[in-house]
C-alpha cells in the first residue's frame, strides 16, 4: 500500500510539474507576444505626430519595415532584439524624429490640391487656403531643379499644372501665367515627352489663349498636338483637350469655319463617356455656329448644354452658369436686347449668389446685361442711356483694378462703352 501511495504521489508530482511547465510556457508565450507588440505600439504613438498626408510614406513604408527587420535579425538574441526595437521606436517618439523627417519631406513635397480642382464657387476661407497652398507651390518651384529627384519633379509639375487650370477657370490668368512660367525651368530637367511636361505646355498655351494672344497660342497648341499624337497616340484624352483649345484659338482669330471643322471632327472622336469634354466642345461649337450667322442652330446647342448640365451638375454649377452667359451674350451680339435681358437678368442674380459680386464672371454678366438694357432703350434718348453707361464705367474700373487695362475683358468693356457712348451722342 505504501509503495502504491509513493507511486501515485510521484505521478501526481510529475503531472503537477508538467502542468506547471505548460502553464509557465503559455504565460511566457503570452508575455513574449505582448512584449513584441510594445515597439509597434510606441511606433504608432510616434506616427500620430506626422502630417496625415505623409503618414503612409513614413510610417508604413519606412518605420514598420525597420522595426520588423530589427526583430527578425537572428544574429542577436530575442531579448536583445526586443530591446533594440523598443529603443528605436522610443527614439522616434521622444526625439520627434518623424517630425524632422516629415519636415524634410515637406520641403520638397508639393501640397495636395485635392478639393481645389474648381475654385470658382469656394467660400472665402477655402480660397485663402488655396492661396496659401499655391504660394507654397510657387516657393517650391523657385528651388533649383537638382533639389528634386525625377519622380518628385514630375509630381510637382503635375500639381503646378492643376493649380494653373484652377486659376484659369477662375479668370485669374495672370497668376496662372506666373505659376506656369515659374515651373518651366523644372520642366526642362525632365524628358520632353513626359506627360507632366506636356501638361505644363498645354496649360501655358491655355493662359496665352485666355489673355487674347491667339496666334501664339495656336502655334504652341499645334506643336503640342503633334507631339502628343506621336508620344501618347491620337486617341489619348490629353490630345482631345489640346485640340479643343486649338479650336478656341481659331475662334479668337476669327477663323470660324476652320474652328467649326475642328470641333466637328473632335466631337466625332471623343467617347460618349467623356461627357464633360463633349459639352465643352458643344458649347464652343454653338458659339462658332452663331458667329457664322446660324443663331437658331446655336440656340438649340446652348439649350441642350444648359439642360444637361442643369440635370447632371446642378443649375448653380459654374459650368451651367457659363453656358447661360454665352447664350445671353449671343442674344446681345445679335441685337436682341429683350431676349438677352430675359436670360441675363436671372443669371446675374445667380452669379452674385454663387460666385460673389466681385467675381470676374459676375462682372461680365453685369456688363452684358447693361448692354442688353441699352439695346432696349430708344436710340434718340441720351438721358435714358445714362444708367447703362454709368454701369459700364463702373465695371471697366473694377476690371482694370482686377486684371489691368490690357486684359481682354477690360478692353471689351472699353470697346462697348466707346461704341454706345458714340451711338447716343450721334443721335
Amino acid at each position: 500500500m505504501n509503495a502504491a501511495a509513493v507511486v501515485i504521489g510521484v505521478a501526481v508530482a510529475l503531472l503537477g510539474a508538467v502542468a506547471y511547465l505548460v502553464v509557465c510556457d503559455l504565460l511566457s508565450q503570452e508575455i513574449r507576444a505582448r512584449l513584441l507588440r510594445l515597439p509597434f505600439l510606441i511606433l504608432w504613438l510616434a506616427a500620430r505626430n506626422l502630417p496625415a498626408e505623409l503618414r503612409t510614406d513614413i510610417y508604413e513604408e519606412t518605420w514598420l519595415p525597420d522595426v520588423h527587420y530589427i526583430l527578425s535579425n537572428e544574429r542577436t538574441g530575442p531579448v536583445t532584439r526586443l530591446i533594440k526595437a523598443t529603443g528605436h521606436a522610443l527614439s522616434l517618439w521622444l526625439r520627434r524624429g518623424g517630425v524632422h523627417m516629415a519636415e524634410a519631406l515637406t520641403a520638397i513635397t508639393p501640397p495636395s490640391l485635392e478639393g481645389f480642382e474648381d475654385i470658382r464657387a469656394l467660400p472665402p476661407a477655402r480660397r485663402r487656403e488655396f492661396g496659401e497652398l499655391t504660394a507654397r507651390l510657387h516657393s517650391l518651384l523657385q528651388r533649383p531643379a537638382n533639389a528634386f529627384d525625377y519622380d518628385a519633379a514630375a509630381r510637382l509639375l503635375t500639381v503646378a499644372a492643376s493649380a494653373c487650370e484652377a486659376y484659369i477657370d477662375d479668370r485669374d490668368e495672370v497668376t496662372a501665367q506666373g505659376l506656369a512660367e515659374a515651373a518651366r525651368p523644372l520642366a526642362e530637367s525632365l524628358d520632353p515627352g513626359h506627360p507632366a511636361v506636356l501638361g505644363l505646355r498645354r496649360v501655358y498655351a491655355h493662359v496665352l489663349l485666355q489673355l487674347g494672344r491667339f496666334q501664339r497660342a495656336e502655334a504652341l497648341l499645334r506643336e503640342l498636338s503633334a507631339d502628343e499624337v506621336r508620344i501618347l497616340g491620337p486617341g489619348a484624352p490629353e490630345t482631345f483637350q489640346t485640340r479643343r483649345l486649338l479650336g478656341w484659338a481659331l475662334v479668337g482669330e476669327g477663323r470660324f469655319q476652320s474652328a467649326e471643322a475642328e470641333f466637328r471632327s473632335l466631337a466625332a472622336q471623343v467617347p460618349h463617356s467623356a461627357a464633360s469634354l463633349r459639352l465643352h466642345i458643344q458649347c464652343m461649337r454653338s458659339w462658332t455656329i452663331f458667329r457664322q450667322g446660324h443663331r437658331r442652330e446655336a440656340e438649340d446647342g446652348y439649350d441642350a448644354v444648359i439642360a444637361f448640365r442643369s440635370r447632371e451638375l446642378g443649375p448653380d454649377h459654374p459650368d451651367t452658369l457659363d453656358a447661360r452667359h454665352s447664350q445671353g451674350k449671343m442674344y446681345v451680339l445679335s441685337g436682341d436686347g429683350p431676349r438677352a435681358c430675359t436670360v441675363l437678368r436671372p443669371l446675374l442674380a445667380d452669379r452674385k449668389r454663387v460666385l460673389g459680386t466681385r467675381h470676374p464672371d459676375t462682372l461680365e454678366t453685369r456688363k452684358y446685361l447693361a448692354i442688353a438694357r441699352s439695346l432696349t432703350l430708344p436710340r434718340r434718348s441720351g438721358l435714358a442711356h445714362r444708367t447703362p453707361l454709368r454701369e459700364l464705367r463702373h465695371i471697366v474700373r473694377a476690371q482694370t483694378r482686377k486684371h489691368g487695362p490690357d486684359h481682354p475683358n477690360t478692353r471689351d468693356t472699353q470697346r462697348w462703352l466707346a461704341m454706345l457712348t458714340g451711338s447716343t451722342e450721334d443721335q
